[in-house]
C-alpha cells in the first residue's frame, strides 16, 4: 500500500505525567488542552478547550465549528453530521462533568441534557446506541430517542478504557473484565431502566468482556493479556477486536465476537505505554502509538489465522534463526515464539507527548454525500433515581440539507423550553464512503506537542 503521513499538531501541550494521558482527556488540567480525539470514521477531529470546544475536518486539516461558552472537557462526534455530545470540565455550574448534553451544532440547540451522580469520564456513539463511560457504570442509551436501555457495573475503571463499535450490525461495547461478568438481561441503575442483576462470575486483569449493545447482553470473555489492559480498539465492521497491555510489548487481534481467530503482533522490547489503537477503515491495518514517540502500522493477514489463534502477516519478523525454529513449530506456539513485527514505522520528534493515530483511505475524488438519520427533537425525563437523572432543555431542533456536513450554523440563538415528546429521527449531513477504490492510505497522527 501507499502510505502518506500526515502529523496534525495541536497548540496545546498535555502532562505526561497523569495516568490518563492519552488525549482522551475529561477534566482540568493546567494545559489549554482539555480533549482531543477523531470521530469514527477518523474524517473529523474534535477538540476541547478551556474557552469552549472546536471540530476540525482531517482532510484537509481545516477548523469548521467553534464554540466559546466555557471549558469543555469531552467532545464525541456522531460521524460527520451536526450531532455532538458535549461535556463540560467544571469551570461553570451549567457545565459540570456530569453533565452531558447533546446538541445540533449547526442549529446550535440542546437535543436532550442527562445529569449524574459522578463524573463521565467518556461518551461513545454509533447510529443506535450511545454509551455513557463512568468509573464504575457504563449507561446504554437508545440515540433515537434518548432513553436508557441498560446500565452495566463495572470494576473501577477511571482511564475509561473502553471501546464501541461504529457498525450498527455488530454493535459490541469491549471493556475490561477485573472481576464480575454481568448477566443477560437489563440492568437498572438509571432513568428509565428496569430493575438490575447482579454479577455471574469473575474475570482476571487481562480479560475483555465483549456486550452486545443491541441485544443487551453479554457475548463473550476474552482471554487477551496477563497483565492489565491498557488500551483497546474495534473495528469499523464491529469484527476485529485490538488490545494491549500496561506492559505495551504485545498487541493482539481478535474476531468478535467469538475470538475464534486471533493474531499476535511485537510491537518492541521494551515495556511502553500504549497511547491510541486504530484499525484502517477496511480491517487490514493496525496504527498503534506508544510513549516511546512511535506509531507502529501492522498489517492484518486475516486469513493467516486459524482455529485458535495464528500469527499475524507483517514485514519484519526477526531473525531467519527463530523462523527456521518456529517453522517447526505447532502454529499455536510459533506465534508466542515469533510474534509478527511491524511493516512500517513512524518516529516522532518529541518522545512522551501523548498521541492519537488513525489510517484513512486517501480518494482522487472527493466524497460523497448521503442523508443519515439523527435526532433532531427534544426529549426529556425525570427520575428520582439515585444514580442519575435526565432531562431536556430544547426543542425544535431543525435538520439541515446543507451539503456541507460541518458549516457554521446561520443562528447562534437557542430557546429552552421543556417537551415530553420522544426524539424523532430526521436527516442531516454526513460524508459516506465512496464508490470508487483508494489509491493509498493516510497516516493521520494527532500530537499534543505544538509544532
Amino acid at each position: 500500500a501507499n502510505f502518506h503521513v500526515c502529523t496534525l499538531p495541536l497548540s496545546y501541550r498535555l502532562p505526561v505525567d497523569d495516568p490518563r494521558a492519552s488525549m482522551n482527556l475529561g477534566g482540568k488540567y493546567n494545559s489549554g488542552l482539555l480533549f482531543a480525539d477523531f470521530n469514527q470514521d477518523f474524517s473529523c477531529i474534535s477538540v476541547g478547550t478551556p474557552e469552549g470546544y472546536k471540530i476540525f475536518n482531517s482532510d484537509p486539516y481545516l477548523n469548521v465549528f467553534s464554540q466559546a461558552d466555557g471549558g469543555i472537557g469531552l467532545v464525541e462526534m456522531l460521524f460527520s453530521t451536526s450531532l455532538v455530545a458535549i461535556v463540560g470540565a467544571g469551570d461553570q455550574p451549567q457545565l459540570s462533568p456530569r453533565r452531558l448534553q447533546v446538541l445540533n451544532t449547526k442549529t446550535r440547540q440542546i437535543i436532550c441534557e442527562l445529569n449524574f451522580v459522578t463524573a463521565i469520564l467518556k461518551v461513545l456513539l454509533n447510529r443506535k446506541r450511545m454509551v455513557v463511560v463512568m468509573e464504575t457504570k457504563l449507561h446504554i442509551y437508545d440515540i433515537s430517542n434518548m432513553k436508557i436501555l441498560h446500565t452495566i457495573d463495572t470494576s473501577p475503571n477511571p482511564r475509561a478504557i473502553c471501546a464501541f463499535s461504529p457498525s450498527t450490525k455488530n454493535c459490541f461495547i469491549a471493556y475490561p473484565a477485573g472481576g464480575t461478568l454481568p448477566s443477560a438481561g437489563a440492568a437498572g441503575g438509571a432513568p428509565g431502566g428496569p430493575s438490575g442483576s447482579g454479577p455471574a462470575s469473575a474475570g482476571g486483569s487481562g480479560d475483555i468482556f465483549v456486550f452486545d449493545a443491541l441485544s443487551l447482553h453479554t457475548v463473550n470473555v476474552i482471554q487477551a493479556h496477563k497483565g492489565a489492559i491498557s488500551a483497546v480498539a474495534v473495528s469499523q465492521d464491529g469484527t476485529l477486536l485490538a488490545t494491549a497491555s500496561s506492559k505495551g510489548t504485545v498487541i493482539r487481534v481478535h474476531t468478535l465476537p467469538k475470538a475464534s481467530k486471533s493474531w499476535t503482533f511485537r510491537r518492541g522490547t521494551y515495556p511502553a505505554a500504549i497511547l491510541s489503537l486504530a484499525f484502517s477503515v477496511d480491517s487490514k491495518f493496525l496504527c498503534v502509538a506508544s510513549a516511546t514517540g512511535t506509531v507502529h502500522i501492522f498489517k492484518l493477514d486475516l486469513g493467516a489465522a486459524g482455529g485458535g489463534g495464528g500469527s499475524g502477516s507483517a514485514g519484519s519478523t526477526g531473525s531467519s534463526g527463530y523462523g527456521l525454529v518456529a517453522s517447526y513449530l505447532p502454529e499455536v506456539l510459533s506465534q508466542v515464539w515469533e510474534p509478527a513485527r511491524d511493516f512500517a514505522h513512524i518516529k516522532l520528534p518529541s518522545p512522551g507527548v501523548p498521541v492519537l493515530c488513525a489510517i484513512t483511505p486517501t480518494f482522487s475524488p472527493p466524497p460523497a454525500i448521503e442523508q443519515v438519520p439523527s435526532p433532531s427533537s427534544t426529549h426529556s425525563s425525570t427520575s428520582s433515581s439515585s444514580s442519575q437523572s435526565s432531562s431536556s432543555s430544547s426543542s425544535s431542533s431543525s435538520s439541515s440539507s446543507s451539503s456541507s456536513s460541518l458549516a457554521p450554523p446561520s443562528s447562534s440563538s437557542s430557546s429552552s423550553s421543556s417537551s415530553s415528546s420522544s426524539s424523532t429521527l430526521s436527516p442531516v449531513p454526513s460524508h459516506s464512503a465512496p464508490s470508487s477504490s483508494p489509491s493509498g492510505l493516510k497516516v493521520l497522527i494527532l500530537t499534543g506537542d505544538g509544532f
